[in-house]
């Protein structure tokens, strides 16, 4: 179980993009002073520490088209107040809080409930309470995972006494940020191994870049099921798109699958965000050898997040 318990703790952490890394940072800028965090050089905004390039695919934030359905990440936001500008963020972040950046801007958003926690636009820079800023849930663009937001931050103080603005704009975001996935089921499902049933509570397909982790395996999916500690490594083919079935572990012991030895099906059921495309997954093996279990038939469909790394 040591081995199924450390998988769903990677699982975990990878799946946190917007949670992790928020505590840690406010001890830093305490501890080295807040000039690095206030006023991010404008050429290296976009490379600010935890950031992520951009998202495959993304486009420069462009005018709504009218009908209120964002058609990329990002958007513009007007400054009114002290000082009066217009400033874009057309790229996310996920390396900590979850953001989106542009070329001399930057918002990072936190949950429960979600609204603004720091915001860096026209050389001013905004760390502002819960209550000052509302992030308003628009429409649904299901087809690419990006929901809008309209941001309404009124009279937040520079923290370095320049000015007194109130900033306001409709953005396109991750739609599940917004708690726009009720379409979608979660990921999951049962795995029929000869007398046994194998419920597998999460599953997360990683493509892109390699992910490894020490005594643990390189596979690009691993589906655990905790009552009988069963491990299943999944690997996935950047030029066919293909997925085979490569190890079985269970009670400590594993062993590798035959190639051809089972088969995948896949279908694309729905996009959760511009990284996390949701799949049906079904595998069918005639005949898995199963350590302490012994050759047995397996059949079943699994529902999975397929996440893009960045290369």
């Amino acid at each position: 179980m040591g081995f199924a318990h450390t998988m769903l703790t990677m699982n975990d952490w990878l799946r946190s993009l917007t949670v992790l890394g928020g505590a840690f940072a406010g001890v830093v800028a305490a501890t080295i002073g807040l000039a690095v965090l206030i006023v991010p050089d404008p050429t290296a905004s976009a490379e600010a520490a935890g950031s992520t390039p951009p998202v495959a695919g993304a486009t420069n934030a462009a005018p709504d088209p009218g009908d209120g359905v964002p058609r990329q990440i990002g958007g513009t936001l007007t400054m009114s107040g002290d000082r009066e500008a217009t400033f874009s963020v057309d790229r996310e972040d996920t390396g900590g809080q979850y953001g989106l950046v542009g070329d001399d801007a930057r918002i990072f958003f936190g949950e429960d409930p979600l609204t603004v926690v720091q915001m860096n636009a026209e050389g001013l820079s905004f760390f502002p309470d819960a209550d000052e800023c509302r992030v308003t849930p628009g429409e649904l663009n299901a087809g690419i995972g990006v929901a809008g937001a309209h941001i309404l931050c009124e009279e937040i103080a520079d923290i370095r006494d320049n000015g007194v603005v109130t900033v306001e704009g409709t953005v396109g975001m991750a739609a599940d940020l917004l708690g726009m996935r009720d379409h979608l089921p979660e990921d999951g499902g049962t795995v029929e191994a000869g007398d046994e049933t194998w419920e597998f509570t999460e599953a997360v397909l990683f493509v892109g870049s390699r992910f490894f982790v020490a005594g643990a395996g390189s596979y690009s999916m691993q589906l655990v099921d905790e009552a009988t500690g069963t491990v299943l490594g999944v690997d996935y083919d950047a030029q066919t798109h293909g997925l085979s079935l490569v190890h079985v572990a269970r009670d400590g012991s594993e062993q590798a699958v035959p190639a051809n030895a089972c088969s995948f099906a896949v279908e694309e059921i729905g996009v959760v965000n511009p990284r996390v495309t949701l799949l049906e997954m079904s595998l069918e093996c005639r005949e898995l050898g199963v350590p302490g279990l012994g050759p047995v038939p397996v059949d079943g469909t699994v529902i999975v997040e397929q996440v893009e790394l960045q290369q």
